[in-house]
């Protein structure tokens, strides 16, 4: 029995059409800008931004805190690249996060309001 709920988790993941891209930047005007384009290119469906969260990691053997905008994007699976792609191009950072979450689990109000907008395109 455990295979088969793997099987259709696995099924249901990848049949998924929408996904959340999470990355950050430390400009709250360059987020803001960002996501404004890349809604204009038609390559995410919708963007929050988490305003000055903090990030603790380990730097050089110091503990080091800097405050970044956490960015949520929500966008069709199939734009994944182009979105990757924008952030890797215009990012500041050397290596930015991105990181991305394909939604086969929510609210069935959300998943069709989302879905509704992927069929306008946006």
């Amino acid at each position: 029995m455990g295979e088969s709920v793997i099987s259709f988790l696995s099924e249901e993941r990848m049949s998924s059409q929408e996904i959340l891209v999470f990355t950050t930047l430390a400009d709250r005007d360059l987020a803001e800008e960002y996501i404004a384009e890349m809604l204009q290119q038609g390559i995410i469906v919708s963007g929050t931004i988490f305003p000055e969260v903090a990030l603790l990691y380990q730097w050089e053997g110091k503990l080091t805190i800097d405050s970044e905008n956490k960015l949520l994007l929500k966008a069709k699976a199939e734009h994944y690249p182009a979105i990757e792609e924008f952030i890797m191009k215009k990012h500041p950072y050397l290596a930015p996060e991105i990181i991305r979450l394909d939604v086969s689990f929510g609210s069935d109000k959300f998943k069709s309001f989302i879905k509704e907008k992927i069929a306008k395109g946006g």
